[in-house]
């Protein structure tokens, strides 16, 4: 023994890793079916490593145990070439099996022969139901435009070959391909609007090289659930964990400090933080001069920041560079546009008044943009952002001299926080702390928003995109909503509205806000297609259901943000009875529409050719995937080419190469509208901004609050992630059922619950002007008073009454989202927890 110690994951892993290799012959394996004794010791016929990909950030290897054709255990892989990320799963991916062959399987096609959403169908061959479908789609496309198609499925991490399938599809034919990330409300307009991007965060991992650890609207211990031991990590190598949740949750109770705040008010309280960092000296002058907005000058008379045309005559060499107040000469200054830093030997001025002379001799008073940060922050006393939040004031004061004074420090945000209306506001306010400080780009540090299993990470425009014919791209909140007056023009609504839903992977009336008005966009509807392995509340009102393979039966090309690992689904079992996977269909339904087209782009066409194409863009020096083979793949999972750790905007830090860096699948060109300045903007010059008085970071009340009377609904109706399901995938799971009770429980103060008259268990009416639901109480005080939450994504058929909780949520758009329009990356984000309810016995 060289006494060098083993860690318990450690172990694990090696453990995880010879189970892979020896089990083939022997392996303890539990029934095929639910409620029968365990059969032991049985041979198995070989074990597969694939990938657990569900609309989850998890990604977790997974090792498939066949006998007799049939998937009979799940075990995780354990075979990351980073052993910190091995062993990685859940309760939930283990148990998929019982999906596979449960009762809600679909394995034939189904058309509908009573009315929508009784569940009346009657079973048809493949070849009667694709001709059937591809008949209405093109009537529909051929008299209304193939735009008025609205084509949606989930999530591409979970699946670049088969959900690129739908983007191919609808780019040849000309359909509108819907977005989910906005539609999620998972979009965190926070970071298009300060840094440019998409999302960006940092690997799990690097969470355990933090010192500090400030962890806000977030429940990682039962969300993020083979990644939260590096929380544990980072508290074993001493850093502080803090928790802000309105409710106290599994992570709040592992916490070294739990502050509860109102809902809603995190931006009160975040700048209630900064105001403490900027009164005391905590800040990092250096970092804002070298790489944010914050010495840009802003003309005081339009709110707009000086260019240097303005300054020296508009035919001056790189006129449209931005200016700064040099502290030195006491003049205006220009910086470049393609390098961050500050010009050598110019000391700008970060705060101030100043008088500049225009190249046409006029006279102009400009403050640089980060003093209009610095006046809304000083108005910010830790007293006024406890009046707003509830958050204790010396709390506040305690928190910021704790955050400031760690380095790295890092805040790691989830939908708690961001799924609001003004969620953009929030996540601004908790960007400004981590930038003032300087934790930007650094190993331990960050500003991270975990949301959605969005994330591009390969080039997948050769295969989505093929001659680079773009679909038109809407967000899917706009065929709820129809048109805004705001709405960016750059969006592609349909001449003639939408007339067909075509739906793959998503539970999306069930998953969608506002589902009573949903629901009234769908009996506009002249055709509904859902592609799915499930008798989801979804299917049951499609017009065809067309059986699809789970990811245990087919390939496919995945990533995640939380890990930089590359990875394959690979099929362990042959397709379930008739199930087909998205690309089959597909290329069926264009074959059947326009055989040309088909011949073009889909002839020919499969999964490993689909694979290879996107591995071979991004093969070149510096690429994301240069020198990865599928063979590569086939052996286990493989490290993209980025830094370790990986680390957001560490290129912008060390090297000055100006923001924002690319957000795929979109051209840099795309994004790099966000950012005018090429650097972190504080300070927003947009007409919007101004006009609504977001230039920067500031407070505003929860939108709801103008739609429904606080006096007449009081309670604000939280819907958090639940650790039982992903969404609403494993909702109708038996083994977890038989664990959570298989009933929606509404979780509500005991003081609430007094008020009227509610006991723990009873049954209970949640409702607003929305719609409504019936369920059963939790009384606790882990709740936050004023509030009832209730997880989403339990299936309608376990409620007492009414479709779930999605029929109070709301479906309001920002304008703020509506500057520009990218999708997925600057558009519309749901805000799902901005909703006010009450609550009475049923």
């Amino acid at each position: 023994m060289d006494g060098k110690r083993i860690t318990r994951r450690e172990l694990l892993a090696g453990a995880g890793a010879a189970a892979g290799v020896a089990v083939v012959g022997s392996a303890t394996v539990f029934a095929d079916e639910v409620g029968k004794e365990p059969v032991p010791s049985k041979l198995v016929d070989e074990v597969v490593r694939t990938t657990c990909s569900p609309n989850c950030t998890g990604s977790c290897g997974q090792l498939a145990f066949v006998r007799d054709g049939r998937i009979v255990k799940i075990q995780q892989a354990a075979d990351y070439p980073d052993p910190v990320y091995s062993p990685r799963g859940c309760m939930k991916g283990l148990s998929f099996h019982l999906h596979i062959y449960g009762p809600d399987r679909i394995t034939r096609p189904l058309i509908r022969t009573g009315p929508r959403g009784s569940g009346e169908f009657r079973e048809a061959t493949w070849e009667e139901a694709l001709d059937h479908v591809a008949a209405e789609l093109k009537r529909i496309g051929e008299t209304y435009g193939y735009d008025s198609i609205h084509v949606f499925g989930q999530v591409p991490g979970s699946g670049y070959v088969h959900k690129g399938a739908n983007y191919r599809a609808a780019a040849v034919l000309g359909m509108t391909h819907g977005t989910s990330f906005d539609f999620n409300g998972d979009l965190p307009m926070a970071m298009p609007i300060t840094f440019g991007v998409q999302n960006a965060e940092h690997e799990a991992k690097d969470w355990a090289n933090s010192r500090f650890l400030l962890i806000v609207g977030a429940n990682p211990l039962e969300t993020r659930i083979p990644d939260a031991h590096f929380i544990f990590d980072a508290a074993a190598n001493g850093a502080r964990v803090v928790v802000v949740d309105p409710v106290f949750s599994a992570t709040a109770s592992k916490a070294d400090t739990w502050i509860r705040l109102r809902p809603g008010t995190d931006a009160a309280f975040a700048l209630g933080v900064a105001h403490v960092i900027w009164r005391e000296g905590l800040h990092d002058e250096a970092f804002l001069r070298a790489y944010t907005d914050g010495p840009l000058l802003v003309n005081g008379r339009t709110g707009k920041r000086l260019r240097w045309g303005e300054v020296a005559g508009e035919g001056v060499e790189g006129a449209e560079r931005f200016v700064v107040w040099d502290q030195r000469t006491e003049g205006p200054v220009p910086v470049p546009l393609d390098r961050l830093g500050v010009p050598e030997g110019v000391e700008p001025a970060l705060t101030g008044s100043f008088e500049v002379v225009l190249g046409n001799g006029a006279r102009v008073v400009a403050r640089p943009g980060f003093d209009h940060v610095r006046a809304e922050i000083e108005s910010w006393t830790p007293e006024r952002a406890a009046e707003v939040s509830g958050a204790d004031p010396g709390i506040i004061e305690r928190l910021a001299l704790a955050y400031a004074s760690e380095k790295p420090a890092a805040i790691l945000m989830g939908g708690g926080s961001n799924h609001w209306y003004h969620g953009d506001l929030i996540g601004r306010a908790y960007a400004l702390l981590a930038v003032m400080t300087g934790n930007i780009g650094r190993s331990g540090g960050g500003f991270s928003v975990y949301v959605g299993q969005y994330k591009v990470r390969v080039f997948t425009q050769p295969w989505w995109y093929p001659d680079e014919i773009k679909p038109p791209i809407l967000s899917t909140i706009y065929w709820v909503e129809g048109p805004t007056e705001t709405m960016n023009p750059a969006a592609p609504y349909p001449e003639n509205g939408f007339k067909a839903l075509f739906l793959t992977f998503s539970n999306f009336l069930l998953q969608s806000p506002n589902l009573n008005k949903v629901f009234e966009r769908l009996a506009e509807m002249e055709l509904v297609v859902v592609v799915d392995p499930q008798m989801t509340e979804t299917a049951r009102w499609a017009d065809v259901v067309l059986p699809a393979t789970t990811w245990y039966e087919k390939t496919d090309l995945t990533a995640t943000p939380l890990h930089p690992f590359l990875q394959l689904q690979q099929p362990a079992i042959e397709p379930v009875g008739e199930a087909r996977s998205e690309l089959e269909i597909w290329s069926e339904l264009v074959r059947r529409i326009d055989p040309d087209t088909w011949r073009r782009y889909f002839e020919g066409e499969t999964e490993e050719s689909a694979i290879r194409m996107m591995l071979a863009a991004g093969d070149f020096p510096g690429g994301p995937t240069e020198g990865i083979t599928l063979e590569d793949l086939r052996r286990g999972p493989v490290r993209l080419r980025v830094p370790d750790p990986d680390v957001p905007f560490k290129a912008q830090v060390e090297d000055l190469v100006p923001f924002p860096p690319v957000s795929l699948p979109a051209p840099i060109e795309a994004t790099q509208v966000f950012l005018p300045t090429r650097r972190i903007e504080l300070y927003k010059e947009e007409d919007r901004f101004l006009e609504l008085g977001e230039q920067v970071a500031t407070h505003k009340d929860p939108y709801d609050d103008g739609v429904h009377d606080p006096a007449e609904y009081p309670l604000r109706l939280l819907s958090p992630h639940s650790k039982w399901r992903i969404h609403s995938t494993y909702g109708n799971n038996p083994w977890l059922e038989e664990i959570h009770g298989g009933r929606p429980r509404v979780l509500i103060h005991p003081a609430d619950a007094v008020a009227r008259g509610i006991e723990d268990g009873d049954e209970i009416e949640v409702f607003n002007s929305r719609g409504s639901l019936k369920a059963w109480a939790h009384v606790s005080e882990a709740a936050a008073p004023g509030t009832a939450t209730l997880p989403e994504g339990w299936w309608s058929r376990y409620f007492l009454e009414g479709k779930g909780v999605n029929e109070l949520t709301s479906s309001a758009i920002n304008p703020i989202h509506e500057v520009w329009y990218v999708p997925n990356m600057w558009a519309p984000s749901t805000g799902w927890k901005d909703c006010r309810c009450e609550v009475r016995r049923a």
